[in-house]
């Protein structure tokens, strides 16, 4: 089974119920892209009063468009869980204020974010991108264990 299909099938087991997109306007690193991201979880559990869990997948993006590599810049895909009370739009406002483009929807478990959002993991096999879980303990009290024995 390839990895990005046994991610998939792993992400499908939780209750998310946001998916995501950010593109950044500024010229970015990754670690940059990835600090502002924890910053807006941050900011997101504020909103909640809560704990929020995630998953983040970072990609180099043509979004500047044109073959060189400098003309990259960070794109961010997110499925998020317990935001409920939280506006969307608000959460959008806040990502447009501070790092650019985004996009926040309802997720949908039959529209298959679980599986696109997943080919990111193979895409950090090649250096190409990279993924991370945001409060893996709000994730694992959502649904079923993260690992088995914990």
């Amino acid at each position: 089974m390839y990895l990005s299909r046994a991610m998939g099938e792993f992400l499908c087991q939780y209750p998310w119920e946001w998916w995501g997109t950010i593109t950044f306007r500024d010229e970015i690193v990754t670690y940059g892209a990835s600090r502002r991201v924890r910053q807006f979880f941050r900011w997101l559990e504020g909103e909640r009063g809560a704990p929020v869990g995630a998953f983040i997948a970072i990609e180099m993006h043509k979004y500047r468009g044109g073959g060189d590599p400098a003309s990259l810049v960070p794109h961010v895909h997110f499925l998020a869980l317990n935001v409920a009370g939280v506006e969307r739009r608000a959460a959008w406002r806040y990502l447009w204020e501070r790092c650019g483009r985004s996009r926040i929807e309802p997720y949908d478990p039959d529209r298959g974010a679980s599986f696109y959002i997943a080919k990111y993991v193979g895409k950090e096999c090649f250096e190409r991108g990279e993924w991370d879980l945001w409060r893996p303990d709000v994730i694992q009290a959502a649904a079923k264990p993260l690992w088995k024995g914990i």
